[in-house]
């Protein structure tokens, strides 16, 4: 929350901010207010530019409070135009953003924590195990300075993902805040059908996610259509089953245009199998949702196949035929680790795995 002993502006969302302004200067809301446009909508690091603030109080903002940005350690351009960024942060500990360059747009992956504790078996991060949640300023400060770095070459961005390093919904209440700055007209202004939150199944904070009106889409990432392959790819299933997620699922209180995300990363041999295409639809049938197939990137090295691209186009059109809105999410920046399941630092990239698929058997 702090910087020596300046305190950070980015750990607070507009509420908090006014609250924090007439506590320790007195001042009126309107103050929150400037300071929420010029830090987060208009970028500025230097109270000084702050031009419709008065001096003396931009001499005193300056003295309380810091306004971050993460070390750029690295940064990877990928032959599909994908830009991926090693941040280090200031303890050290480094995390990976990707600015997946798609044909009609930009969307910015996040990571949401140092690591991650779920354990996904296909995934690279989960290698890496849980370090440390993200504070607020370092999920908002890779939108910072990714835009910053984005600016310089004419580039923005209008969708957001958490799907990078770690399980969102674990560190509940600093996303949470991030979604309100990322949400606030003052501030960057996104809409919650351009911001989505991905998780593994965490049950008790997707029913908290719909209880507090996250303004964010949600994306579920179900890859299995019965528990036993479910629990060996992510072992959270064994304490929420599929039936248990999808009667949360069907009970989030969503508006008539709101859809669920469902994400099935296809992996060859292990969850594609015909029984698992007539499964599909059943357990998704009355839920609001559309289905992204990912097939599985190879590059990650943990064992698993990707399926065929016919295949993956069999599964497609029998699930479009059935009335469920299906998109093949083919992968960007795996020529530089950026895809999906590909995120992790290089301390953790150098360790070598064996063949994963044996948990399953």
């Amino acid at each position: 929350m702090a910087s020596g002993s300046r305190v950070e502006l980015l750990d607070f969302d507009r509420a908090e901010l006014a609250a924090e302004l007439e506590e320790r200067f007195n001042l009126p809301a309107f103050r929150a207010r400037q300071l929420i446009r010029w830090v987060h909508k208009r970028r500025v690091r230097d109270f000084s530019e702050m031009t419709d603030i008065a001096k003396p109080l931009r001499e005193a903002f300056g003295d309380a409070y810091s306004v971050y940005r993460p070390e750029l350690a690295e940064r990877q351009i990928s032959r599909d135009g994908t830009r991926k960024y090693l941040f280090r942060l200031e303890d050290g500990s480094e995390i990976e953003s990707v600015l997946i360059k798609q044909p009609d747009r930009l969307t910015l992956c996040v990571s949401s924590q140092v690591g991650c504790a779920m354990g996904c078996k296909f995934c690279r991060t989960a290698l890496m195990k849980l370090k440390r949640n993200l504070a607020t300023h370092e999920i908002i400060g890779q939108v910072l300075a990714v835009q910053d770095d984005a600016a310089e070459l004419g580039l923005d961005f209008h969708n957001i993902v958490f799907m990078g390093m770690g399980e969102p919904l674990h560190n509940f209440d600093n996303v949470l805040r991030a979604l309100r700055l990322l949400n606030d007209e003052l501030g960057h202004d996104f809409s919650y059908r351009k911001v989505t939150v991905s998780t593994s199944g965490l049950v008790p904070a997707i029913e908290r996610f719909g209880q507090v009106g996250a303004p964010a889409s949600l994306a579920v990432s179900l890859n299995a259509t019965s528990d036993d392959v479910r629990t060996a790819l992510i072992p959270i299933n064994k304490k929420w089953p599929i039936e248990t997620l999808m009667r949360t699922l069907h009970e989030l209180p969503l508006s008539s245009t709101q859809r669920i995300t469902i994400e099935y990363v296809m992996l060859a041999g292990v969850n594609d199998t015909d029984a698992d295409l007539q499964r599909l639809p059943g357990i998704l049938h009355g839920l609001p949702c559309k289905i992204n197939l990912i097939p599985y990137n190879e590059n990650a090295g943990l064992g698993f196949k990707r399926p065929s691209t016919q295949h993956i186009a069999r599964w497609q059109d029998r699930l479009l035929s059935r009335g469920f809105n299906t998109t093949v999410r083919w992968s960007k920046g795996e020529d530089i680790d950026a895809a999906c399941g590909q995120l992790a630092t290089q301390s953790s990239r150098q360790k070598r795995v064996g063949d994963r698929s044996a948990a399953l058997s």
